[in-house]
């Protein structure tokens, strides 16, 4: 009866430690994993601010670049709705996944009616590819999870 409630234990242990989230990543792997992700989409942020859309393209996944050219994604997102301030982007948390995948969570600030900015809470799924954090082309900010108000 021993025998079993140990070996109950340490499935119960062992399945705790694969699904923490942790997936056996060192604090060092995990904080690089968060910097460079939050990096990218600081940088693909800043680039739809300048409205170079055709650069953006570039942090597109395979899948995406294969089904949107980058003629279309750039005439599809012309102008950049980013609130023109440090109220663009705030609060950015970032959930590991896997090494190679993370969701990353953002509070973001769009242009709204008479110069006031409307605040959205996004989540935008990441993958590394080739070394390089990548982003669905379909929806390069992140999905909307929910509208936060007026400024």
């Amino acid at each position: 009866m021993q025998g079993v409630v140990s070996l109950l234990f340490v499935l119960l242990f062992c399945q705790q430690v694969v699904f923490s989230g942790e997936l056996g990543l060192t604090p060092g792997e995990k904080r690089r994993i968060e910097s460079d992700a939050i990096y990218t989409y600081e940088t693909i942020i800043s680039l739809c601010k300048s409205e170079r859309f055709d650069e953006i393209y570039e942090y597109g996944d395979k899948y995406s670049r294969e089904r949107i050219s980058k003629e279309k994604f750039v005439s599809e997102h012309e102008r950049c709705g980013l609130a023109p301030s440090w109220e663009t982007i705030q609060n950015i948390e970032v959930k590991i996944i896997s090494p190679t995948r993370v969701h990353l969570r953002a509070k973001l600030g769009f242009r709204g009616p008479f110069g006031q900015t409307v605040f959205y809470r996004v989540i935008c799924e990441m993958t590394l590819e080739d070394g390089e954090w990548r982003i669905n082309l379909s929806h390069p900010f992140g999905v909307v999870e929910r509208e936060l108000g007026h400024d």
